[in-house]
């Protein structure tokens, strides 16, 4: 049975939702207790133990990957599969000397993050966060915001995530801007009023 290291803390949260997918598949799952990463000296703990991993922001150096990658290993690791776009934090380079895959999910957190943006704009539009300073030290003074409305939202990179932004933005009536070295499509142009 192929065992896999569940490292990604935005999975291990809902484990139980991804876990029959694994079951389904025969695959036993190792899940530490991870906060951010795992550093190198946390992922050597598991060398020659796993065949696989579901990483997020781990430390896969070229040390941690020759000692993974052993022919003295009883099991060695084929595949790190990133939760997430950035593969910065895998030495790709002695991954694949290794032959070691690496993949990734590009749009994972795509819509997360756009709602996040979105959250923080109403959230300075609105001042919102000294409006609940204010009213937690019992002031309840009138504090100006503005209107989305009457807002210009510039976005520079006009790719998976800048466009989930403009989407969003655009339901508030804001004039959008958008701006990336690769042409955005014109129907999309069309379609968001960008």
């Amino acid at each position: 049975m192929p065992t896999i290291l569940l490292s990604a803390p935005y999975m291990i949260p809902f484990l139980d939702r991804f876990k029959p997918v694994f079951d389904d598949y025969g695959i036993d799952l190792l899940v530490p207790d991870v906060h951010e990463r795992m550093e190198e000296e946390e992922l050597l703990r598991y060398a020659g133990l796993i065949d696989g991993a579901v990483c997020g922001d781990d430390r896969y150096s070229a040390r941690v990957l020759e000692r993974f990658a052993s022919p003295d290993a009883l099991v060695r690791l084929r595949v790190i599969s990133k939760w997430g776009t950035g593969i910065d934090s895998i030495d790709c380079q002695a991954a694949a000397a290794l032959g070691i895959q690496v993949r990734n999910t590009p749009n994972a957190f795509t819509l997360p993050v756009a709602d996040t943006v979105l959250g923080y704009i109403l959230a300075f539009a609105r001042r919102q966060p000294w409006m609940d300073r204010q009213m937690k030290s019992g002031i309840w003074d009138k504090i100006p915001g503005r209107s989305l409305s009457e807002c210009t939202l510039g976005v520079i990179g006009v790719g998976n995530i800048g466009k989930a932004v403009l989407r969003r933005a655009r339901v508030f009536g804001m004039k959008l801007l958008g701006s990336d070295i690769i042409r955005i499509a014109p129907d999309f142009i069309l379609e968001n009023g960008v």
